[in-house]
């Protein structure tokens, strides 16, 4: 038989690539370094915090240990994201605001826990996850960010290299067989100052095969392996989110059996509505078995996001029209759109948040602020329903 062997071919494509971008990580952001955060502009600041843009420069000169930010260029005032936490504060405890429409949850509110997942790869998982959760950082909850996926791309966004520092934990450690580590030992701050993050490496593929391996000594708990070992550090949360694998795995049902709620990201194409309506059945087969252990247990809610979305195409329009006509309510109104300002900040490892809104097209821009905007919304009113509070917090 002639030809190349595929196993020295993969290998040394493997190597290749492994070695140039361990190179190219260590450059951009070394095991040691801290990824940085921008400032924002007094009205962006104002609009994350959701006060009109008067009274927030009014408090600027007026409310006492109320942040000032710094003036840039002699009359641009900016302020820093750990200013914005520290102005929610003020505008508290001097009852500017009231109670509900500070983001911390209060006693009885119980912490709102996210799983983000799909079995079609592409449908924007980890942007979904990134963006949602900076967001709702910005505006003041305190959010927790768990990387479940092998590949680590929300790692990665991060800035943080798990490869290049083997002692690192990861999600893995989390919920290992065999000794696994408190959470508060894996959860690693991340540039921003109110979203943490636990990350994620290959190791996580470990959890599948040990498991699989349990079930021969009759092990049936692997369920509830995630929800007791985030139990411990709630308490420091308001929300917590889960980026999975295009994969129905242990690790993903053991996600779910901790959540509150489910978003499915989705692509408006008639190839990944097919695949939907394939994936949600095994999941409903799947966790029938889980909670004939835990009859208990339920979400919040189910809900499906479109991804991607272009209200250009024709044919995206009319998959989407048909998805709201067949799931209503279930669909979310806002969609994900496709955006060139977030691919080119995904090409840097940087979200939509962190580039500095003069270097990209001022309208491509916007349009993406928006959609973010727009689809946080609807996760944060599902939140705040949990949490018995209006809807317009």
């Amino acid at each position: 038989m002639s030809g190349i062997r595929a196993s020295q071919r993969f290998d040394v494509m493997s190597k290749r690539l492994g070695s140039r971008l361990r190179e190219h990580a260590q450059e951009t952001f070394p095991p040691d370094a801290q990824k940085g955060l921008r400032r924002f502009a007094m009205r962006e600041a104002a609009d994350l915090l959701r006060i009109n843009q008067n009274t927030f420069r009014h408090h600027v000169s007026n409310l006492e240990g109320f942040p000032e930010g710094i003036l840039e260029g002699g009359n641009r005032r900016s302020f820093s994201a750990g200013e914005m936490v520290e102005a929610q504060r003020v505008l508290l405890e001097t009852g500017r605001i009231k109670p509900d429409e500070h983001p911390h949850r209060r006693a009885g509110e119980p912490c709102q826990v996210v799983t983000i997942f799909n079995l079609k790869g592409g449908s924007a998982k980890t942007s979904t996850v990134a963006h949602v959760g900076q967001l709702l950082g910005l505006r003041g909850y305190r959010v927790l960010l768990i990387d479940l996926d092998s590949q680590a791309s929300l790692t990665n966004l991060f800035g943080v290299t798990p490869e290049l520092d083997p002692d690192m934990p990861t999600s893995y450690d989390l919920i290992r067989s065999e000794g696994p580590l408190p959470a508060s030992d894996i959860i690693r701050k991340t540039n921003f100052p109110t979203v943490d993050l636990i990350p994620a490496s290959m190791d996580i593929m470990e959890y599948e095969f040990e498991v699989a391996l349990s079930f021969r000594h009759g092990a049936t708990t692997f369920h509830s392996r995630i929800r007791e070992a985030l139990e411990p550090v709630l308490s420091r949360y308001d929300v917590v989110i889960f980026d999975t694998p295009p994969q129905l795995n242990f690790s993903v049902i053991s996600a779910l059996f901790a959540s509150t709620g489910v978003l499915i990201p989705l692509n408006a194409s008639m190839l990944d509505v097919m695949s939907l309506a394939s994936f949600l059945g095994m999941a409903s087969n799947l966790m029938g078995v889980v909670e004939a252990h835990a009859p208990e247990h339920g979400l919040n809610f189910v809900r499906v996001l479109i991804t991607r979305y272009e209200n250009t195409d024709g044919p995206q329009v009319q998959i989407s029209s048909l998805l709201r006509t067949v799931l209503g309510d279930a669909v979310l109104p806002a969609e994900f759109l496709k955006s060139t300002a977030v691919g080119d900040a995904a090409n840097t490892q940087q979200s939509i948040f962190e580039v500095e809104p003069r270097d990209v097209n001022r309208r491509t821009y916007e349009r993406a602020i928006e959609s973010v905007s727009r689809v946080t919304d609807e996760v944060e009113r599902e939140i705040l329903k949990a949490w018995g509070r209006s809807h317009g917090a």
